[in-house]
C-alpha cells in the first residue's frame, strides 16, 4: 500500500442520529487505496472504530491520484445497521 492524504473539507454533527458526517479529499501514490485502508485512516483520524465508519461515496479525479469522498462515523453499530445498508 502506498501513502495516503486525506483532507477533510466539511464536517457535521447529526445529533438526533448521533452521527458525523464528513467530506473529503484523497490524495495517494500508486493504485487507488483500498475500502479498508481508506475506513481505517478515517477512524484513526476520528479516534473510532474502522467498524463505526460507513463510507458512502468515493470517486477518482480523472487524471490524477486523488479522489473525493463522503463518510459517516457512528457512535456504535446498532445505529449504523439502521441507517445503512
Amino acid at each position: 500500500m502506498g501513502a495516503i492524504d486525506i483532507e477533510f473539507k466539511k464536517y457535521e454533527e447529526d445529533e438526533d442520529i448521533k452521527r458525523k458526517e464528513i467530506e473529503f479529499c484523497l490524495s495517494f501514490e500508486g493504485s487507488i487505496p483500498s475500502r479498508k485502508d481508506i475506513l481505517n485512516e478515517i477512524s484513526v483520524c476520528y479516534g473510532s472504530s474502522p467498524e463505526l465508519v460507513f463510507l458512502e461515496k468515493l470517486r477518482t479525479v480523472r487524471g490524477k491520484k486523488m479522489a473525493n469522498g463522503r463518510a459517516r462515523i457512528y457512535e456504535d453499530v446498532k445505529t449504523l445497521k439502521k441507517y445503512e445498508r
